[in-house]
């Protein structure tokens, strides 16, 4: 072999050698190129789903969706997976969030240089940990076509005869704790005392068709006629509404507002998962968000939906619990609320 053909040969096994080498390191680039996102898994179609090709495409990042039924089984998942959580950003309700705070082996501080976007957002959005996605009032979505009289005007109208054995409510995990708070209120108990509504609850047991772990699956029975009234939110009215099928929502005394956000979890992708919030918390995605799931924004710089305004409550009718109240006693009130129901 003439050294010429010797110095090619050589160059050509070089070359096959480092294209080898780039080819074995491309899953591992590609890897670090995504965000796991814990999430509701109404969240991921209706509002994350489609900003996630527009997302990679301007940062190179990939979202795969996680997706949990509630922020108490979310939780219960990475605090059983926190050697592995295989998850960087879990969307969550502040009263769990309080709680997971205190883990801090498992959940980071919001890396505030890494997420201008905070700067933008309302009053007590975010803390350390962290920060509102959006809000929402938790009031009553039921079928116009199907209840009495095509209107509900309380609470206290689900517990009479023609809604017998069709209604939904939800389990204490879900809505974290509101379903008992919003009946003690009603029946002389407080946050500190809820003793009066886990009770009404338990004697009006029979008049519920489901206490439910899954707000996806109230809304498809109201979508099928199974049910006619749910405790719910806005986003529930626009879920059923694109689908046409006649619901409404009203916001009676005592209607809860709730903020819902993000945690970053510590899986080894601070970045991406840091990117990913900052993206959440803009205009755009705010924007966005509020039009396709008719949730309020935390953005100031954007309006709530039109369709979301005539839904919230009076300002009399709003109530805003003491999240870390709920947060302390929620195992509690939940043990007892299993006792009655099950008698």
């Amino acid at each position: 072999m003439t050294q010429l053909k010797k110095k090619g040969y050589v160059a050509a096994v070089l070359a096959l050698g480092m294209m080898s080498i780039l080819a074995a390191m491309q899953p591992a680039q590609a890897e670090d190129r995504v965000v796991r996102v814990m999430t509701f898994g109404s969240t991921w179609e209706k509002v994350l789903k489609p900003l996630s090709a527009e997302f990679k495409q301007e940062t190179g990042i990939q979202i795969v969706p996680v997706i949990e039924n509630s922020s108490a089984e979310g939780l219960a998942k990475l605090q059983a997976s926190r050697a592995h959580p295989g998850v960087d950003v879990w969307f969550t309700g502040e009263a769990i969030a309080l709680r997971a705070a205190t883990d801090s082996s498992l959940f980071l501080p919001l890396p505030k240089d890494k997420i201008p976007n905070l700067s933008q957002l309302m009053p007590g959005a975010a803390s350390d940990k962290f920060v509102a996605y959006w809000y929402f009032p938790t009031g009553i979505v039921y079928r116009p076509d199907l209840v009495p009289g095509g209107k509900i005007a309380s609470w206290q109208t689900l517990f009479t005869p023609p809604f017998k054995n069709k209604i939904a409510l939800p389990l204490p995990a879900v809505y974290p704790g509101r379903t008992i708070l919003i009946f003690s209120l009603l029946h002389g108990g407080s946050i500190d005392n809820v003793d009066p509504g886990i009770q009404f609850l338990g004697q009006h047991r029979d008049q519920v068709a489901m206490f439910h772990s899954s707000d996806t699956a109230a809304r498809k029975a109201l979508a099928s006629g199974e049910i006619i009234a749910m405790l719910g939110s806005p986003s529930a009215v626009k879920e059923l509404s694109d689908q046409h099928i006649p619901v409404a929502m009203v916001s009676p005394k005592p209607t809860p507002l709730i903020f819902e956000g993000m945690m970053m979890v510590n899986n080894g992708n601070a970045a991406a998962a840091a990117e990913f919030i900052n993206h959440a918390l803009s205009a755009k995605w705010q924007a966005f968000m509020t039009q396709a799931y008719n949730l309020a924004p935390v953005n100031k710089q954007v309006k709530a939906a039109p369709a979301l305004i005539n839904l919230l409550p009076m300002p009399e009718n709003a109530v805003k619990f003491d999240e870390q109240k709920i947060n302390v006693h929620l195992g509690e009130w939940t043990e007892k609320f299993n006792n009655v129901i099950s008698q």
